[in-house]
């Protein structure tokens, strides 16, 4: 395992991006991530959970040209007995290697096998694990060392006992991480109870070595420390991360610190991942991953569904990390994305007689009547886009949103639905079986295209947009449902002859993405700079802290609801305004004036039209950029076409 991956050339770095097969001259394949390739999503575009199961606690190594994910086995105590492992080549398809390590194979471990680690070294593939849960001095177990000769094991107790059996310095022996530094020295990081210790690994990586105090375990606890350390290095900068909280808790969550050395001290930053009532609760137990020859990272972790009540049931999930100019990390946000290219639909649930399916990267549905299926979320506002085909014309699908009580005869639900049909395009409500047109809008080529659907749903306000993301197809305002649940649906319209048969698709959906109403907007030609606040003026600027001051709630134009304006989250009831040009953050107030000034068209990028320009409601042909770090509102020339547009996160 190789978490700070060894210096490659600019040749290497380019075949890793594109996937091809490369390897050092004179490089031993374990230990150097040199054939992997990935792109550089946000997240896991296939879907998180990333696999089906219940685990926790994942490290993360890369051997040869695979990633691989070892977690803990989340069951009850008694029936942590064993641990999977899972590889990829591409972070999409994975594949499930069972049992790689066994109490059968560790005569001292009964129970409670917790969190390995994995590393390489000298020809060697080791397990670190927790055992036994120790409550104190007396109880035998600890941390343990596992050996194989290959990365799916089998794995074998290497010592006949604990490497680590007691307690020290407060700290549970338990939730251990292995990292190897440049030099070569490896360093344990381990500790539960609210205390964390760090232990040399002395070459053969069985036994323990000692500080120049002649110490052997220094502790390194940082602020609201709870267990989970983990340990990776970048740009020089050695960054320590613990999960904080209860973990079956509302409050669990990841922190992290930084330092010049890999003994710290580590003085807590900030939070980096914590849960969100519309995603996941339970985020945390960490750790990181680097794409070889990139500056792409990933923190994979565990999270509990939303409706799930069990303590031990957690999945795996990643997200793309960001850093700073200056190496902090801007929050990770847990997305909901899903293209199906790894085949499958983990994390759905399916409801009345639809025939759900992955079939060529896509999800599909054949029915004789109707079927939902839901992603377990909680949205109440929400920008939800999925590429929708209908594929018989008599047959009505689309998406849902805001959804509760689902299940409600053969494929109904309390919630809104925008859907295409023969007739086009209709949004509505749904009350069960019982469906109600909110608004209508005919749309060329209906049956058999595939269209990209937008739905934005910001408290009453509801739109629809169809292909041209600019201009929404319908906008309406109602209030029947506040929040829940969204997916996708298809109803079979009529059974006359030349129906849909029940085994032949109704709809397909594909790359599907749901997000809040929350975004941050970085100046595309100044990458890492951000439109923020400061001291009521808008900038843009990089290492913004508080990161609130560059985060934007998206709402209906305070002028014109088929326009937006650009609520403070940080200060709400402030919003992006122009006063003469300049831009401000003010107080909303019930004049016009204000109002017009506080709404934008936003349209598509003047220099890259997959971005975002906001042209000025007040001063049409006027928009927003930025010129020396301060935002303005004016007349953009071809050359400052990139001041002008913004990339959303």
């Amino acid at each position: 395992m190789v978490r700070t991956i060894r210096k490659l050339s600019v040749a290497l770095a380019a075949a890793l991006l594109v996937g091809l097969p490369t390897t050092p001259a004179g490089a031993d394949h374990h230990a150097t991530a040199a054939t992997v390739g990935t792109p550089a999503p946000s997240t896991a575009e296939a879907g998180n959970p990333i696999v089906e199961g219940w685990y926790a606690d994942p490290d993360v190594a890369i051997y040869g040209n695979r990633f691989w994910i070892y977690p803990t086995t989340s069951r009850s105590y008694s029936e942590q007995t064993f641990m999977d492992a899972f590889s990829s080549t591409d972070m999409v398809h994975w594949t499930k290697h069972p049992k790689v390590l066994d109490i059968a194979d560790v005569s001292w471990a009964e129970y409670a096998l917790w969190a390995p680690a994995p590393v390489f070294r000298d020809g060697k593939y080791y397990l670190y694990f927790a055992a036994n849960d120790i409550q104190n001095n007396s109880e035998f177990g600890g941390i343990g060392v596992a050996v194989a000769d290959r990365p799916e094991g089998p794995y074998k107790d290497a010592i006949g006992g604990p490497l680590i059996s007691q307690f020290h310095n407060g700290a549970q022996p338990i939730d251990q991480d292995v990292f190897i530094d440049d030099d070569g020295q490896a360093y344990m990081y381990y500790g539960g109870w609210g205390h964390a210790n760090v232990v040399k690994l002395n070459p053969d990586m069985t036994s323990l070595g000692s500080f120049s105090d002649g110490s052997t375990y220094k502790e390194i606890t940082p602020e609201n420390y709870t267990e989970g350390s983990f340990m990776f290095k970048r740009g020089g900068k050695y960054y320590m991360m613990w999960s904080e909280g209860g973990w079956t808790g509302p409050d669990y969550s990841v922190s992290y610190a930084m330092s010049d050395s890999p003994t710290g001290p580590f003085k807590k930053i900030d939070r980096v991942l914590a849960q969100d009532p519309a995603v996941a609760r339970g985020s945390g137990h960490n750790s990181v991953v680097n794409v070889p020859g990139t500056d792409i990272w990933y923190m994979v972790y565990h999270r509990r569904p939303l409706s799930e009540t069990d303590g031990n049931h957690r999945a795996l999930a990643y997200d793309r990390i960001h850093f700073n100019e200056d190496g902090t990390i801007r929050p990770v946000t847990m997305k909901v994305n899903d293209n199906f290219g790894d085949g499958n639909a983990v994390g759905w649930r399916t409801y009345g007689d639809a025939d759900w399916a992955t079939k060529h990267g896509a999800y599909t549905a054949a029915s004789s009547s109707g079927g939902l299926a839901l992603q377990d979320t909680n949205f109440s506002d929400l920008i939800y886009e999925a590429d929708v085909t209908l594929k018989h014309g008599r047959s009505e699908s689309g998406l849902a949103f805001r959804v509760t009580q689902p299940g409600t005869g053969t494929g109904g639900f309390q919630g809104y639905y925008a859907d295409l049909g023969p007739d086009g395009l209709v949004l509505g409500k749904s009350t069960g079986d019982e469906r109600t047109p909110l608004a209508k809008a005919p749309l060329k080529g209906a049956v058999g295209k595939s269209h990209r659907v937008k739905v934005e749903a910001i408290g009453s306000s509801l739109k629809v947009y169809v292909d041209d993301m600019a201009k929404p197809k319908i906008s309406t305002t109602d209030s029947s449902f506040a929040s829940g649940a969204n997916g996708v649906h298809a109803t079979r319209l009529s059974s006359k002859a030349g129906a849909a048969g029940p085994s032949k698709p109704l709809a397909r959906f594909d790359n599907i993405s749901i997000r809040s109403n929350v975004f941050s907007f970085e100046a595309a030609d100044a990458p890492n700079r951000f439109i923020r606040h400061a001291w009521s003026r808008g900038r843009v600027d990089p290492d913004v802290t508080p990161y609130a001051d560059m985060q934007w709630k998206v709402v209906p134009g305070l002028a014109d609801p088929s326009a937006v304006s650009l609520e403070s989250v940080n200060f709400p009831g402030t919003f992006l305004r122009q006063r003469d040009g300049e831009v401000w953050i003010d107080a909303r107030t019930d004049d016009a004036g204000f109002r017009s000034d506080a709404t934008w068209r936003r349209v598509p990028g003047l220099s890259d039209r997959s971005l975002a320009s906001f042209e000025s409601y007040s001063s049409p042909g006027h928009y927003l950029r930025h010129r020396d770090a301060l935002l303005y509102v004016e007349s953009v020339s071809a050359a400052d076409r990139p001041d002008a547009t913004f990339r959303a996160w």
